[in-house]
């Protein structure tokens, strides 16, 4: 039993090992000439999800119009509309602090619009007034370079003991104003 190896099978070895390495150097140099203009049309915008989101939406002056706050947001790279679950909605102006809740909103693309939909429930604080605005409607959408909403949906109010009901509102949050369209049912309490 020979327990050495001969010459001949060596040099044999070697050989092979040479050219299978040539071949594999030729190889991969084609493979990364063929990625790299396919590297380069690659789209790299990603769909992504945020958890316990809490984001701010600035104005078309780049001053702080909304703060948003979720559970979860999902945003699509391809139309660029961010999808929030459960969101409660921040917006202080002159004084008034306004929080919005809903079922789920979509931000649009250009992040100047942010649907409210199913239930939304809105509450304005005022540190002059003791009693909270209750608003209950459905599908509200708000502007937020204009820091307003608008629904067609069917709407109910209470501040204090007064109540209103109304088809469609108009929301101006700034100016602390509202617009019932269609409808409109009132009792007031009296003193």
């Amino acid at each position: 039993m020979n327990r050495y190896i001969s010459r001949p099978a060596t040099r044999r070895g070697i050989v092979i090992a040479g050219i299978i390495a040539m071949i594999t150097v030729i190889a991969t140099r084609d493979i990364k000439q063929d990625l790299q203009p396919r590297l380069q049309e690659v789209d790299t915008r990603l769909n992504y999800a945020l958890f316990d989101f809490k984001g701010q939406i600035l104005d078309e002056q780049g001053q702080l119009a909304m703060t948003i706050e979720a559970p979860v947001l999902r945003n699509n790279a391809t139309s660029g509309i961010g999808a929030v679950t459960r969101p409660e909605v921040y917006v202080r102006e002159n004084g008034n602090q306004w929080r919005m809740r809903a079922s789920t909103a979509v931000i649009s693309a250009d992040r100047q619009f942010v649907s409210l939909a199913g239930d939304v429930s809105i509450v304005r604080y005022n540190a002059q007034d003791s009693d909270a605005l209750e608003i209950q409607t459905r599908d509200l959408v708000l502007d937020v370079n204009s820091r307003s909403g608008n629904t067609d949906a069917r709407v109910s109010m209470k501040h204090a003991l007064d109540q209103l009901w109304a088809d469609g509102m108009f929301l101006d949050l700034v100016n602390d104003q509202f617009e019932l369209h269609d409808n409109v049912k009132a009792i007031y309490d009296t003193p």
